[in-house]
């Protein structure tokens, strides 16, 4: 076999979408990322702040999603403490076992695809769970309430934040039965290549698999 023909082997095709973790420092090369981070620390970082620190203290935050240099979509995800605009919506605490998932971006097919790597990664690290603030009016830098509960999630609780309605949503992982069974449903709804392995449909949350909270600072008490 020449060496031609090995090196066009290993190389990934450019319109294969691939899947992979934002780091801090390709953080500001992600059209619409520094908007979603800013809103969602309200102003405290930017993204390639946001994502050298919670990286550090806490894993893996995001996921971006390319075909060849195209960016596809991108998830925005971690603990609670570094997402403090959370605590503007009365939505009543998080589960103590989830993540939060701020933000799926790209059109539907990516988003689901997204949905499936941002849950296996969550459920390798040993959470239970991961909910998500749902705009029920789809508002920009929110999920679409309608597509979380359209992929299985579960409405918690409603509330209105300025008038808007808007809805917690959480996905447990449940047991295997129920796993596996959810996982086929994904897949067979998004129809994409499977990258790196068949994944798993679960979910986030704001604790490692330790139990341990990451904060930049003491959460606030809630109203």
């Amino acid at each position: 076999m020449s060496r031609l023909s090995i090196g066009l082997k290993m190389r990934p095709l450019p319109f294969i979408p691939t899947i992979s973790e934002i780091s801090g420092s390709d953080a500001r090369d992600i059209p619409g990322l520094e908007a979603v981070v800013s809103y969602w620390t309200e102003g405290a970082f930017s993204a390639e702040e946001w994502y050298e620190e919670v990286s550090d203290a806490w894993g893996t935050a995001g996921l971006v999603m390319k075909r060849g240099d195209e960016v596809m979509g991108f998830a925005v995800y971690g603990p609670q403490g570094y997402l403090p605009r959370a605590d503007r919506y009365p939505l009543g605490p998080l589960g103590p076992d989830a993540a939060l998932l701020a933000y799926l971006e790209g059109d539907p097919r990516s988003r689901k695809h997204l949905l499936v790597r941002v849950a296996r990664d969550l459920r390798l690290r040993g959470f239970g769970g991961v909910e998500a603030i749902g705009s029920d009016l789809g508002r920009s830098r929110h999920i679409p309430t309608r597509f979380l509960l359209e992929n299985g999630w579960e409405p918690v609780r409603r509330g209105f934040r300025l008038g808007l309605p808007y809805t917690l949503a959480r996905a447990d992982f449940g047991n295997t039965v129920q796993i596996g069974a959810r996982a086929r449903g994904f897949m067979e709804r998004v129809k994409l290549p499977v990258l790196g392995g068949a994944p798993s449909p679960v979910t986030l949350s704001p604790h490692g698999p330790d139990g341990a909270r990451m904060s930049p600072a003491p959460e606030r008490a809630r109203r």
